[in-house]
């Protein structure tokens, strides 16, 4: 039960962030610049980064170092290939730290968007980020 009610503060902590900076945004923003706000941009990733083969670590300082650096590279969609975890003994390691990861660089402003190829983390093996 603790579980659930961890990952539904985090979930509701999340959207409150979300919700200040999009406000925060939409002051300066004109109606038709407005919309571009809630959605992830359509096409294919500029950049692909596979995790498959790695460990936890390995993953977590590959994801932290390229996100860090999308303006850089010049990156405005970046596709990380987590796996589904079929192979790991348990439960999924990557997927879960990833997303963790994410959400935390996107509290910073790194990121905009997270879009789990399946909507959640458990049922997808690849997340688009920009």
């Amino acid at each position: 039960m603790s579980e659930k009610k961890n990952d539904f503060e985090k979930l509701l902590e999340e959207y409150s962030d979300m919700d200040f900076e999009i406000h925060k945004r939409e002051k300066s923003l004109k109606a038709s610049e407005q919309k571009d706000l809630f959605s992830m941009p359509a096409g294919l990733p500029d950049h692909t980064l596979d995790l498959h083969g790695l460990l936890k670590d390995e993953a977590i300082r590959k994801v932290e170092t390229i996100v860090k650096e999308l303006k850089v590279r010049k990156i405005t969609k970046l596709r990380i290939i987590t796996g589904k975890g079929k192979h790991s003994h348990d439960e999924p390691v990557i997927p879960q730290a990833v997303d963790s990861l994410l959400i935390t660089l996107k509290r910073s402003s790194f990121i905009r968007h997270i879009k789990w190829e399946n909507r959640t983390v458990k049922s997808s093996g690849f997340v688009d980020v920009v």
